[in-house]
């Protein structure tokens, strides 16, 4: 039996041939009703579409390589289950791998996604925007969308043909230290990545002014972002601040991540102290588990399905956008009131 055709499709649905092409593609302009009748029609059919005739065609792939700086930290999940979820009704499969915080490795898996031919890239970076432009430079065809790269005052800068999805970074970090401020807390210590990993200046930039301007103790501790690291520097900190100090401090943390914040938790149970009573914490991402910690995290919480949405629409529209999330803080028990 002959495998079915867009003009078996385009004939059942009772629609043209190029209506049939733009609603599988995801191209043009096709009303919701016309392209669930069309994608219904094909799926009865059980029409495939020639992936490897389009890239011939075209120049490039339909499926999209993610590259993640770390696929343990549970705060990438709902992107790429959204991102996923909507890739596969437009008949495109996610292809998903890990950095592991490597430049290298980073730089590697971009060019196997290239030999690949993958029709476009979502990647949450390291070392900035410059190993990115030297990447693209040589691969125009490849649309590509990082995730959580905010360059601030080098925005004019940025790679031609780059994309970037971020939460508020100013906001997360406004909001945080306002919360700090509003609960007696004077010395704040944020944890962030080693300068030549790091994703992004704008955080630390605005930590460093936002303590300034309230006239905080604000200070950067840098540290590689897995959480058996973070907990062992947080150990040390909290020996040398609380349990070895003839002046003991409550120290305050704010991190990037929920992932990385509870091992602020592990460091603080492991010297017999507690969170929101001896030490203070403040995450990022809201994850589903963060209420549930004893005591429930305040963390800064943020749409993370509408990333995976947002970066496969810029993908597959061809634009060039520098999308800003809204960021709600979620005030929960993990900063102790001192005021």
């Amino acid at each position: 039996m002959p495998r079915p055709s867009l003009r078996d499709v385009a004939a059942q649905a009772g629609v043209s041939v190029s209506l049939v092409s733009y609603a599988l593609n995801g191209n043009g302009r096709v009303s919701e009703e016309t392209r669930g009748r069309i994608l219904q029609v094909a799926d009865e059919l059980g029409y495939r579409g020639n992936r490897h005739a389009r890239m011939l065609r075209t120049g490039r792939g339909v499926d999209i390589g993610v590259i993640i700086r770390n696929l343990r930290n549970p705060f990438f999940l709902d992107g790429l289950a959204a991102m996923e979820e909507q890739a596969r009704d437009e008949g495109r499969a996610v292809l998903v791998t890990n950095s592991q915080y490597d430049l290298q490795e980073q730089q590697d898996l971009l060019a196997h996604f290239a030999q690949l031919g993958v029709g476009g890239i979502v990647i949450a970076p390291i070392g900035g925007a410059e190993p990115l432009r030297e990447w693209m430079q040589t691969h125009p065809q490849i649309g590509v969308v990082a995730l959580n790269l905010d360059m601030g005052d080098e925005e004019s800068a940025a790679p031609e043909g780059l994309s970037t999805i971020n939460p508020d970074h100013v906001a997360v970090v406004c909001e945080a230290l306002a919360h700090f401020q509003e609960r007696g807390h004077r010395r704040i210590d944020f944890i962030a990545a080693p300068a030549e990993a790091a994703a992004d200046a704008v955080r630390e930039k605005v930590f460093q002014q936002e303590c300034g301007r309230r006239r905080l103790t604000g200070r950067i501790l840098r540290s590689a972002l897995r959480p058996e690291v973070v907990e062992e520097l947080v150990v040390e900190e909290l020996r040398r601040r609380v349990l070895d100090s003839s002046h003991p401090e409550h120290p305050c943390y704010l991190l990037n991540s929920d992932h990385l914040a509870v091992a602020v938790y592990g460091a603080a149970a492991r010297l017999g102290l507690r969170v929101g009573r001896d030490v203070s914490v403040i995450g990022h991402d809201d994850l589903p588990t963060s209420a549930l910690l004893a005591p429930a995290l305040t963390t800064v919480a943020f749409d993370r399905a509408r990333i995976g949405v947002e970066a496969l629409r810029l993908l597959r529209e061809e634009l060039v956008e520098r999308l800003v999330l809204p960021v709600t803080l979620r005030r929960r028990d993990s900063v102790a009131d001192l005021a």
